[in-house]
């Protein structure tokens, strides 16, 4: 479904052949965006955020690793380095 909330899932290791899910927590789903701890807990304004629009953030975001890799290659190519397909 389109704008519809997509969490992260996986199999509960030890049990698949049972077929138990195991649905993300938003700590995991930060500990796998390469994001602190409670990264996402709180909004701007300094108020806490459900766990839903915790969780939405997350798939609306870019893993932090992958960011800083695509960053790097910006980096190289703005500087006239070595290409970073090459690297």
């Amino acid at each position: 479904m389109a704008g519809g909330l997509t969490v992260f899932a996986l199999w509960r290791e030890g049990r698949e052949a049972e077929g138990v899910i195991t649905w993300l927590t938003p700590t995991e789903g930060e500990r796998a965006m390469g994001l602190p701890d409670g990264w996402t807990a709180f909004g701007h304004d300094g108020r806490p955020v459900s766990v839903r629009a915790r969780q939405k953030a997350l798939g609306n975001s870019i893993a932090l690793p992958c960011a800083e890799y695509i960053m790097a290659g910006v980096k190289e190519e703005l500087k006239g380095g070595k290409p970073y397909s090459d690297i």
